[in-house]
C-alpha cells in the first residue's frame, strides 16, 4: 500500500479521525536553503545538537527532519513562526508539544535519506522507517528480539532468511512501542504480529505485558530500499483514515 505519495505543502486541517503521514526524501531537497534560509527555525538547542554531528550528511538529515516537523506542525498550530513551537520529553523520552490546546500528537523516524512523520489529533501514534540491509544476520537478531511466533514465521518462510519479512516485523514493532510511549521498556517477546501479509497487521499481546491492544497498523516498502510502519490508536468507532503525502517545502517559513 501507499505506492504513491502525492506531493503537498503542509496542510492546515486535520480531522479527528485522520492520520497525516508525511514522507520526506532528503534527495528532493536540492537547494542550499536548509542551511541558510531555514536554519533560523531551529532553536539554539537544536542548532547545538546539529553541530554535534561530524558528518555533513548527518547534519543535513537532522536539519531537514526538524524543519519539516516544525513546518508541518505549524501549519496546524498557526504560530507566528515555526520556531515558536516548544517541544518537551515525557518521562520515557517521548517528544510531545507543550501548550498543546489542540491535542495534536506526532511522531518522527528517519533512516538513510528518508524521514517519516505522523500527525494525529487526540490519539497516540508512532512511526518507524529503516533502510533494508540485506547483509544483516536477521535470523540471529530475530531470535534475540522477536517473539517466538515471529521467529518461527521468519525461519519457515519460503525465502529463508526472509529479510523483507524481518524488516516488516521490526518496523511494526518499533512503531508500536513508540506509539505506546514506553519504548524498549516493553520486551520484544511480550507481543507479536499476525497477518503481516494483510493490509492491516494484527497485534497480539502476551499476558505478561500490560498494554492497550486497540491499534491500527499500516506498513509499506518505499523504493524497495526502506521498510516503514505506522501505529495509531483507535479511540472511537469511526474508521481511521490515513492521509499520505510527500512533503514539498513551502516558499515561506510558516
Amino acid at each position: 500500500m501507499f505506492s504513491d505519495f502525492p506531493l503537498s505543502v503542509p496542510v492546515n486541517h486535520l480531522a479527528d479521525n485522520e492520520v497525516h503521514l508525511w514522507l520526506v526524501d532528503i534527495r528532493d531537497v536540492t537547494s542550499p536553503f536548509i542551511s541558510t534560509q531555514w536554519l533560523h527555525l531551529l532553536t539554539d538547542e537544536e542548532q547545538s545538537r546539529m553541530q554535534q554531528f561530524r558528518k555533513l550528511e548527518k547534519q543535513r538529515q537532522f536539519v531537514v527532519a526538524r524543519v519539516a516537523l516544525r513546518l508541518i506542525l505549524n501549519a496546524l498550530l498557526r504560530k507566528p513562526s515555526a520556531r515558536d513551537i516548544v517541544f518537551a520529553l515525557s518521562e520515557t523520552n517521548k517528544p510531545f508539544l507543550q501548550h498543546n490546546t489542540q491535542n495534536i500528537q506526532f511522531n518522527l523516524s528517519h533512516s538513510g535519506n528518508v524521514i517519516l512523520i505522523a500527525v494525529t489529533r487526540s490519539r497516540q501514534c508512532g512511526v518507524d522507517i529503516e533502510v533494508v540491509n540485506t547483509g544483516r544476520d536477521v535470523v540471529k537478531l530475530a531470535e534475540y528480539y522477536f517473539h517466538k511466533e515471529e521467529y518461527a514465521a521468519l525461519r519457515h518462510s519460503e525465502q529463508s532468511p526472509d529479510v523483507m519479512l524481518f524488516y516488516k516485523l521490526w518496523t511494526l514493532k518499533e512503531a508500536f512501542v513508540k506509539a505506546d510511549g514506553r519504548g524498549m521498556a516493553i520486551p520484544g517477546d511480550g507481543y507479536y504480529f499476525q497477518k503481516t501479509d494483510s493490509a492491516t497487521p494484527q497485534l497480539m499481546i502476551t499476558p505478561a505485558v500490560n498494554a492497550n491492544q486497540n491499534w491500527l497498523f499500516r506498513h509499506f516498502f518505499y523504493c524497495n530500499e526502506y521498510s516503514a510502519a505506522l501505529a495509531v490508536e483507535k479511540t472511537t468507532n469511526h474508521p481511521v483514515e490515513v492521509m499520505v503525502n510527500r512533503l514539498v517545502f513551502p516558499d515561506t517559513d510558516g
